[in-house]
C-alpha cells in the first residue's frame, strides 16, 4: 500500500474515491500546515499494488487500519469524497474506538437514487471494458480546469487495475449500511455541491439515523468539492478539526 504522510499534528486521513488515487487531495496538502495530513492509495489504484483477492468494503476498512497500525496513529478523523464513504462508514463501524470523526465529501451510505445508480453501472461497464482512457479523461476534465491538474490527474488514474476497478464499483453499488448508522455516535459532518440533488438528497438518510450530523451545502458546486472548491472545503475542514480539539480539550 502506498501512501504519504505531510505536516505534523492531529491526524486526518483522505479517502479517495475509484480510480482517482491520492492525487485527489493535492488542493488538501495546505492543511499539512497545521495538520498530520495521510493520504494513500487503496489497493489496486495508484502506485498501491493489485489485490489478491477480492475487493469488498469490509476488506478495505481492513486496509486502513492496517495503515493506521503501522502508523502507529491510534485515533483520526477520516475524510472520505464521494463512494470513499462506505469505506470510511464501515471502519467506523468496524472499528469504533480507531475514529475521532468522520468528514463525507458527497458522501452516501447506500445508492439511493437512479441517476447514482447509473453512474455505477457505467463505471463498472468501462472498468470491464477497459475503457480506462475514456474514464481518466473524463473524471480529469470534471475535476478542474488546470490542465497540469489535469493532466496529473490522469495519468493517476490510469496506474489503476482494472479488474479492483471493477470490483471497487461492485462493492460501492451494493453497500448498503443505512440501518447500522443509529450505532455511530462520534461527529459527523457533511458537505455536498448545492447543485448536485442526486448526491446530496442523501443527507436525510444520515440525519434521520444519526444524532451527531451537520450538513453544508456549498452553492453552485457540483460534486467535485475537493478539487474545484477547495479554498472552501479546506476551511470547512480546518473549522471541523479546530471545534473537535475544543471539544475534546
Amino acid at each position: 500500500m502506498y501512501y504519504e504522510i505531510n505536516g505534523d499534528g492531529d491526524p486526518i486521513v483522505f479517502i479517495h474515491p475509484p480510480a482517482m488515487g491520492l492525487v485527489t487531495f493535492k488542493k488538501q496538502k495546505t492543511l499539512a500546515e497545521k495538520y498530520k495530513m495521510i493520504t494513500y492509495d487503496i489497493r489496486g489504484n495508484g502506485l498501491s499494488g493489485p489485490s489478491n483477492e477480492k475487493i469488498t468494503i469490509p476488506l478495505l476498512a481492513a486496509d486502513l487500519k492496517k495503515l493506521l497500525d503501522e502508523l502507529q496513529i491510534d485515533k483520526a478523523v477520516l475524510c472520505c469524497y464521494s463512494n470513499a464513504a462506505s469505506i470510511g462508514l464501515e471502519f467506523a463501524l468496524t472499528y469504533p474506538d480507531r475514529i475521532k470523526a468522520l468528514l463525507f465529501s458527497g458522501g452516501f451510505p447506500k445508492v439511493d437514487s437512479f441517476l447514482l445508480a447509473g453512474l455505477f453501472r457505467l463505471g463498472m461497464l468501462t472498468a470491464r471494458w477497459k475503457g480506462i482512457k475514456l474514464l481518466a479523461k473524463v473524471l480529469a476534465v470534471s475535476h478542474t480546469n488546470e490542465r497540469e491538474f489535469q493532466q496529473e490527474i490522469y495519468e493517476y488514474i490510469l496506474k489503476v487495475n482494472p479488474s479492483s476497478l471493477y470490483e471497487m464499483y461492485r462493492a460501492g453499488f451494493t453497500y448498503n449500511c443505512t440501518d447500522r448508522l443509529p450505532l455511530l455516535t462520534k461527529p459527523l459532518l457533511l458537505v455536498y455541491g448545492g447543485k448536485v440533488d442526486y448526491i446530496h438528497k442523501h443527507y436525510k438518510l444520515f440525519e434521520s439515523n444519526m444524532i451527531n450530523t451537520d450538513t453544508i451545502f456549498i452553492d453552485q458546486s457540483n460534486h467535485q468539492i475537493p478539487t474545484r472548491h477547495y479554498h472552501e472545503f479546506n476551511k470547512i475542514i480546518d473549522k471541523f478539526l479546530q471545534n473537535l480539539a475544543k471539544l475534546s480539550s
